[in-house]
C-alpha cells in the first residue's frame, strides 16, 4: 500500500475518493458514501458519481478522482453516518 502525508494524520495509507467527498468534508455537508476495498486499497464516491453510468463515470474518471489518507478517508466516511475500522 502506497502511503502518503496528511497535514492533519500524518504518514497513512493513500486511498481514491471524488473530488465531491472532498468537498463534502470541507463543506461539512454529506453527499453520500459508496466505498469499497479493491486489492487492500480504500475507494470511495459521492451519490452522485455512484450513480453515473460506466461510460459517464469513464469519461469523467481523470478530473474526479483524488486521493485521501485514510484517517481523512474515514472522517469523510463519519460524515455520511459510514464507519470504518
Amino acid at each position: 500500500m502506497t502511503k502518503i502525508r496528511c497535514g492533519t494524520h500524518g504518514n497513512q495509507d493513500e486511498t481514491f475518493v471524488c473530488r465531491h467527498i472532498i468537498d463534502a468534508v470541507k463543506e461539512d455537508e454529506p453527499r453520500g458514501f459508496h466505498w469499497n476495498v479493491a486489492d487492500g486499497v480504500y475507494q470511495a464516491l459521492c451519490t452522485a458519481c455512484n450513480n453515473m453510468s460506466d461510460e459517464e463515470f469513464a469519461a469523467a474518471e481523470a478530473d474526479i478522482i483524488a486521493t485521501l489518507c485514510f484517517g481523512c478517508f474515514q472522517e469523510a466516511a463519519a460524515l455520511n453516518g459510514v464507519e470504518i475500522a
